[in-house]
């Protein structure tokens, strides 16, 4: 069945900006993500902390603050979540975000002013996910950690079932935006998250859970975008079966802005992901979301729909 994707919101929401020492003068963080075919959404405002600083703090929330979003060339005005510090909702929740429309959000808070534009992206739709699972598990090096101080590297032997995961999805003709182009307006990525978890600094570099990529570069055949992901599961030996587990498979479009948002809040090297807000920090940007769920088991059949 497909699942609102709250849990991936709830990680995309975690943005948090730190400074070593703070500043004579506060920033902004904004947070946002307006969802194609949802209500509009909750606007998170915080402040830069000083590194170390607690991440359930409210000490960071920005309260009193402005905030208007303007969708298709409408404007709404938010209000403060009671409650809820920092938090800013919408005046009507039956709203719904079309498709192919501008936006702009606009923050005033103090003396300073944050913006952030874009195009809401057209939905999104899950068309099939195929595994394909090996008959027996396969031999791995586990390595937990490298002692630099000698040629001693702690590393275990064990086992795991490496599980390609095809996902397709029509491909979108066109739509009007910014540029009424096909898809190549768009970025996507693709994710695998298994209830079964699996961490190994060595195969981890072989797996691919997650990717984001230009639409139009995904391949194409009978009108489908297609994406391959591959993800693990360990077992204790070698002829043990495949343990029974579920399979979360994400499907997200955006804009360029999502795209290097998703890409640089993993990037070890970096502080805070890549921004698009004028005059502050954050993300404010439109996504197009759809995922589907499933159970793995032996034998389970290898291809299915939503």
């Amino acid at each position: 069945m497909r699942l609102a994707l709250a849990t991936f919101l709830a990680a995309l929401l975690l943005v948090r900006c730190d400074l070593a020492e703070r500043g004579p003068q506060q920033e902004l963080v904004v947070e946002a993500f307006l969802e194609t075919g949802r209500p509009l959404p909750t606007v998170t405002l915080r402040t830069i902390q000083p590194r170390g600083a607690p991440v359930d703090s409210t000490e960071d929330a920005a309260t009193g603050a402005n905030v208007i979003l303007s969708l298709d060339g409408t404007s709404y005005a938010y209000r403060a979540v009671p409650g809820a510090p920092g938090q800013y909702a919408a005046p009507d929740d039956s709203l719904r975000i079309p498709t192919n429309v501008p936006f702009a959000l606009t923050v005033a808070w103090n003396d300073e002013r944050a913006q952030a534009r874009g195009w809401t992206p057209p939905p999104i739709a899950i068309e099939t996910v195929c595994l394909q699972i090996p008959d027996d598990p396969v031999q791995a090096v586990l390595v937990d950690s490298v002692r630099r101080d000698s040629l001693d590297i702690p590393a275990e032997q064990g086992y795991i079932y490496p599980i390609d995961v095809t996902v397709t999805w029509p491909v979108d003709r066109g739509a009007p935006g910014p540029d009424p182009v096909d898809d190549s307006t768009y970025w996507v990525r693709g994710q695998l998250r298994p209830s079964a978890q699996f961490s190994s600094r060595v195969v981890d570099f072989f797996l691919q859970p997650a990717e984001v990529r230009e639409e139009a570069r995904f391949r194409r055949q009978d009108g489908r975008h297609h994406w391959t992901g591959v993800y693990a599961v360990p077992v204790d030996s070698a002829d043990a079966p495949l343990p029974e587990h579920r399979l979360t498979t994400t499907l997200v479009r955006g804009d360029d802005a999502f795209a290097d948002f998703a890409a640089s809040r993993t990037d070890p090297g970096r502080r805070e992901p890549t921004s698009n807000v004028e005059g502050g920090l954050g993300i404010a940007t439109a996504v197009a979301l759809d995922s589907l769920r499933r159970r793995v088991t032996p034998g389970v059949p290898a291809c299915v729909s939503p």
